[in-house]
């Protein structure tokens, strides 16, 4: 593919995407009709993640997972999910926000003198959910196969960093899910993970919409959202 000329417009998107661009057809992340805007986009999250992080481009290039020039979606919108992961974090009020080395959790913060660790996953695009089910079910079944693993990683962290909140984010790149599902959906959800036994270890989940909506649960005993000064979901 062509490296657009738009994109020359945009620095820090630039930088980080050139090379993806340029060794990569990718019109499911890329679809022309949404220059230059979709540039803007990544412009947006990216300046804010390392506003954040307190790191430079250069600095979040040198960590494999922030390098997209190997062409791969997959590590493209993972990668790009940590930053979004990042960014909500950060509107939420969490500071001292670091990307950690793997193996474990993603994301280390802090708030209100609570050490977080946060594990983020990404639903991408290359996933469909599968047909027959309603949306809402659809999320339920990506998420059911990641979250064991991603509790562990959490888990892991929590006990050498010394964690007091565990949370996994979750990072949603499914349009037509982003849009119609809504606060109650979302809570459906997480009472069918607590009841299917996936949730001890846990004190949250955070889904992040693709329209950039933060969508915070979290577990009653102890009252984390007190504690994290978080509010409560509300319809």
């Amino acid at each position: 593919m062509t490296v657009p000329a738009a994109l020359q417009n945009y620095p820090l998107a630039s930088y980080f995407l050139s090379g993806y661009l340029s060794r990569n057809d990718d019109p499911s992340n890329f679809p022309p009709a949404e220059f230059p805007q979709l540039f803007q986009r990544y412009e947006d999250v990216i300046k804010a993640a390392l506003d954040a992080l307190e790191l430079t481009k250069e600095r979040l290039r040198t960590l494999s997972e922030f390098n997209f020039d190997s062409g791969d979606p997959n590590n493209l919108e993972a990668g790009m999910g940590v930053l979004r992961a990042v960014q909500a974090l950060y509107l939420l009020g969490f500071r001292c926000i670091k990307i950690l080395s793997p193996p474990g959790a993603d994301i280390y913060c802090e708030k209100n003198g609570q050490r977080v660790c946060c594990e983020a996953k990404t639903i991408t695009k290359q996933s469909a959910g599968r047909r027959g089910l309603f949306l809402e079910d659809q999320l339920l079944e990506k998420i059911m196969e990641t979250l064991p693993g991603a509790r562990k990683q959490v888990e892991a962290t929590a006990s050498r960093l010394r964690c007091t909140v565990k949370i996994v984010v979750y990072v949603m790149n499914w349009l037509k899910h982003s849009i119609i599902l809504d606060q109650d959906s979302y809570q459906q959800i997480v009472n069918k993970l607590e009841s299917n036994g996936q949730l001890p270890g846990l004190d949250g989940i955070l889904f992040v919409t693709k329209m950039g909506e933060r969508r915070f649960h979290l577990q009653d005993s102890p009252d984390i959202a007190a504690l994290l000064d978080i509010p409560r979901p509300t319809s």
